[in-house]
């Protein structure tokens, strides 16, 4: 700062020095004496005379941060960046598709609405990943498939065969087949990105869905579209075989929880509005919360009758789907919409706005996703 007048510190992952002070009669910590050292050298520090700016980052909650760092004359300016937009993300993929051999006719655009909520690391990632199974397949391009696999192996996790009874795949194919149908047709805001019966990490079969536009709340609407999809593999199971299994048991737990919290944290049960998990449980009476359940099953039991309504209605799209899988194991975006097209069943145009709901105040499902029997 003497030499040239000026000076800027850069402090990353602040956290890891600048929590809140922990104080006992045994001593201080090793951070306590950093951070109470960073402090006393910040509060020599004056504009006038040394020209010097600190500047820190941190994903971390502010809250964690020790108070007397924030005060006014040390970090006492603040920044918040969140992840890119549609426009952001374009950037960034052409930014670092830039850093490899990439095909010229990759569509950028469509892998932006594709990495919805994805952090610029994240995307780095997905290039990175790409790039590496361009390699193996000894192939000096990244192309658009290895991108797409790329972003299935991070979200989704790594193919692997397993050896199945023709019964076992076919229940398989028709579970996911009542999830992608369901999805395709119920669903306000999420696509249908991929539908595969490989198995991935712990699941037997999957079907991969994300929003097509950022989507900060979710309404009533968009959170029972979700209940219903997670309840459409077992409505499927079912229906084609009249018994189910222990592979819905994700789905239920899916399922039951945004029923839960739709009831007892937003007051989406119609009967009692407010959020009854901030009240000690003692302190709540047995009849509300009786009522209070009665109204959760009361949402799992209307969102299943729809569901199955629906797959009844909709058997031969079903049957058609669960017999595309058993042939090709996997279905692409393309053709899911192709199939749903050629059955008179085209979605509106990407970007159509969702049904009208009770707003929520949190993001339960904002992510992208993967139904997974």
């Amino acid at each position: 700062a003497y030499a040239n007048g000026v000076c800027i510190i850069f402090i990353d992952e602040l956290d890891a020095i600048g929590r809140a002070r922990t104080f006992s009669f045994m001593g201080g910590q090793e951070t306590n004496s950093t951070l109470n050292s960073l402090l006393v050298e910040m509060d020599g520090l004056t504009a006038k005379d040394e020209n010097v700016i600190i500047i820190g980052a941190t994903n971390a909650d502010e809250g964690v941060l020790d108070q007397a760092l924030l005060r006014p004359g040390r970090f006492d300016r603040k920044i918040y960046i969140d992840r890119p937009s549609l426009d952001g993300r374009e950037k960034v993929f052409k930014h670092y598709l830039a850093k490899v051999k990439a095909d010229s006719a990759i569509d950028i655009g469509r892998l932006a609405r594709k990495a919805v909520h994805r952090s610029p690391a994240e995307i780095e990632n997905i290039v990175k990943e790409a790039a590496l199974i361009a390699t193996r397949h000894k192939r000096d391009t990244v192309t658009w498939e290895d991108i797409s696999e790329a972003m299935e192996r991070i979200e989704l996790g790594i193919k692997h065969r397993k050896h199945m009874t023709e019964g076992e795949r076919k229940r398989v194919a028709y579970h996911e087949s009542g999830h992608l149908v369901t999805l395709y047709l119920l669903h306000p805001t999420d696509d249908v990105f991929k539908a595969s019966i490989i198995s991935r990490r712990e699941s037997l079969g999957v079907v991969h869905h994300q929003p097509r536009e950022e989507w900060y709340t979710s309404d009533s609407a968009r959170i029972l579209a979700n209940i219903k999809v997670a309840l459409a593999g077992y409505m499927s199971e079912k229906l084609v075989f009249g018994t189910t299994s222990d592979g819905v048991a994700s789905d239920f737990q899916s399922a039951m929880h945004l029923a839960h919290v739709m009831v007892w944290r937003y007051g989406m049960g119609g009967r009692y509005v407010g959020d009854f998990t901030v009240i000690p449980e003692g302190q709540l009476s047995e009849k509300v919360k009786a009522d209070l359940n009665e109204d959760t099953q009361k949402i799992f039991q209307t969102c299943s009758k729809e569901v199955e309504e629906l797959l009844k209605k909709e058997r031969e799209l079903l049957d058609r789907f669960a017999q595309e899988l058993l042939k090709r194991e996997e279905l692409e975006y393309d053709d899911i919409e192709a199939i749903f097209v050629e059955h008179g069943k085209g979605r509106s145009p990407v970007g159509s706005e969702p049904a009208k709901g009770n707003a929520a105040a949190s993001k339960p499902s904002n992510g992208p996703k993967g139904t997974s029997k």
